[in-house]
């Protein structure tokens, strides 16, 4: 059996290389695609470097349009040469949508799959429609999301979420801060405006702690450009990294899936984000939800502090790094929330790559 997998960002590198795990133990399965480091790490052969799709928001990927526009005829006569029985696209919604709808002259042969929804119940909700309307599955990552689709026809299935099927050790938290800029070059390089001065000021009002920045190996150089990061360790390493965040007293981090990581490993955070002036313009008038990381939205209110656009910046996040630093009933209370949080985020336990391919029968 011939399986296409696309996953052009980090979170979806991670959800891609452990459903490839799962995949590998079927006998006569080739699969080809597009993936990052841990993707490559299972053996996949990828098409187009992941970064290709450095891009996020609305106004970064306009005017970057050609460029997507020639790798998507690049995917597509490659996927088309090598004919699939199956293609799986993982998030990116924007890039798989344009991609899958332009293999539609496959269908007969080829079975189209979606692994994490789109965001229909934050803002285009049309996309429950048009989603459903060319693939023939969909997994989800949360519990709410099926009925999105369901209603338009499309076999759709709560997984949970990858990240919370890891084990994780539980760790003493040591006197360590980390700072999570983001997983994009793009985006690293609009946070770190801002967060280069929140940094320098958290070395001289936490003395007592150490301070990392987690990033990628290829992202690395990026923060050769900015001054004040002097005796702040940057980490790309895997392990190393992840180690990190188990003992941090404190996670710094750019609004997206790490966070989720970070609800797993039970180390309390704080959430930054920031955009293009456009982006941001367009995302305040089209987005139906109040808060921007998925506990926070779950829960109806700020479990993780939010500093989003405007409220990013020095004093309210110093402010906020020192009442989590100083206030143990304020963390103990993020916490208990993660716990539960964390119970939700799985079908019975189960390893969600294992479902995908039990549900695709594999």
């Amino acid at each position: 059996m011939k399986v296409v997998i696309l996953a052009t960002e980090a979170s979806g590198d991670y959800l891609g290389s452990e459903l490839i795990k799962v995949l590998k133990r079927r006998d006569e399965i080739e699969i080809k695609g597009i993936g990052g480091e841990l993707m490559i790490k299972q053996g996949i052969n990828s098409w187009v470097s992941i970064k290709n799709f450095n891009a996020i928001g609305i106004y970064e990927v306009l005017i970057r349009i050609f460029k997507f526009i020639k790798i998507m005829n690049f995917i597509e006569k490659k996927i088309i040469k090598y004919k699939p029985h199956l293609i799986i696209t993982i998030d990116s919604p924007s890039f798989s949508y344009r991609v899958v709808k332009k293999l539609q002259t496959l269908r007969n042969n080829t079975s189209f799959v979606h692994y994490v929804a789109p965001t229909v119940w934050a803002w285009k909700s049309y996309r429950a429609k048009l989603f459903s309307g060319i693939y023939d599955q969909m997994f989800t990552l949360f519990k709410f999301e099926p009925n999105f689709f369901l209603k338009y026809g499309l076999n759709t299935k709560f997984v949970g979420h990858q990240i919370f099927f890891k084990k994780v050790k539980k760790a003493k938290k040591k006197k360590i801060i980390v700072f999570l800029p983001g997983s994009r070059s793009i985006e690293i390089k609009n946070n770190m405006k801002k967060l280069r001065f929140i940094i320098e000021k958290a070395k001289s009002s936490f003395k007592n702690y150490k301070l990392f920045i987690l990033t990628y190996n290829q992202h690395k150089n990026l923060f050769r450009n900015f001054n004040g990061l002097k005796d702040v360790k940057i980490e790309t390493n895997l392990k190393i990294k992840e180690k990190l965040m188990r003992e941090a007293s404190l996670a710094v981090a750019a609004s997206g899936s790490v966070t989720l990581e970070l609800i797993n490993f039970k180390t309390p955070t704080i959430v930054f984000y920031d955009t293009h002036w456009i982006t941001k313009i367009l995302l305040k008038l089209l987005v139906k939800v109040k808060f921007a990381s998925m506990i926070n939205i779950i829960y109806g209110k700020e479990i993780i502090p939010e500093f989003l656009f405007e409220k990013f910046n020095t004093n309210n996040l110093i402010s906020k790094m020192n009442e989590f630093l100083t206030n143990e009933e304020k963390i103990r209370e993020q916490l208990k929330h993660f716990s539960s949080f964390s119970n939700l985020m799985l079908d019975n336990q189960k390893n969600p790559s294992e479902l995908i391919v039990k549900y695709l029968k594999i």
